[in-house]
């Protein structure tokens, strides 16, 4: 089933998949599902969401919600994690949320423990990381806007249980494509 799953995201291309509703072009409100296939890819399954707002000309911030629940490698072990993030976004390119973009943000990951296998006494873990990016947006056509970035999340607060539960929150170097569809375009033009 994993494989299977990772083919299907080798086939698109798309690590993280967003898929946006805009209502105009200095506003990005998108729903992220890598979430979801790191949650899939671990018997489990999740959703995230990302909020950009222009603040003025060139610069912008954004924040991300995401939610996991999965089994880790700990047999009968599950986790559930709550994460959240805050980037301050710097276009030099563009007075838009377009082109090349610089970024540095930080947010914290909260991870709980459950089920009917070894528990750690403390059930919860906290994951504190700052991430700074660099990417570039373009509008591939009037509807549908690609987003390709680069990171590197460090983490300066780690987890005290379990170490292996960083490799859910994708700690080091990070690569990511994503695709944004305006959705409020196709509708306003009747597509």
């Amino acid at each position: 089933m994993k494989y299977a799953i990772v083919c299907i995201a080798l086939i698109f291309g798309l690590p993280s998949i967003l898929c946006q509703a805009q209502v105009d072009r200095d506003n990005l409100i998108s729903l992220d599902l890598s979430y979801a296939l790191i949650g899939l890819l671990n018997q489990g399954g999740g959703i995230g969401l990302s909020y950009e707002k222009k603040i003025v000309d060139y610069l912008s911030f954004s924040g991300v919600f995401g939610h996991m629940t999965f089994l880790t490698g700990i047999k009968n072990v599950y986790c559930t994690s709550v994460s959240l993030s805050a980037f301050s976004n710097y276009y030099p390119l563009s007075n838009g949320l377009d082109k090349l973009y610089i970024s540095i943000g930080g947010g914290c990951d909260f991870m709980n423990y459950f089920g009917k296998g070894e528990l750690p006494e403390n059930t919860g873990d906290v994951l504190i990381h700052i991430t700074p990016q660099l990417g570039w947006k373009f509008n591939a056509t009037r509807f549908l806007m690609i987003d390709a970035s680069t990171g590197y999340k460090f983490f300066i607060f780690d987890a005290e249980n379990y170490t292996e539960i960083k490799k859910y929150v994708n700690p080091g170097l990070r690569f990511k494509l994503g695709v944004k569809i305006f959705f409020s375009e196709i509708i306003k033009r009747g597509f």
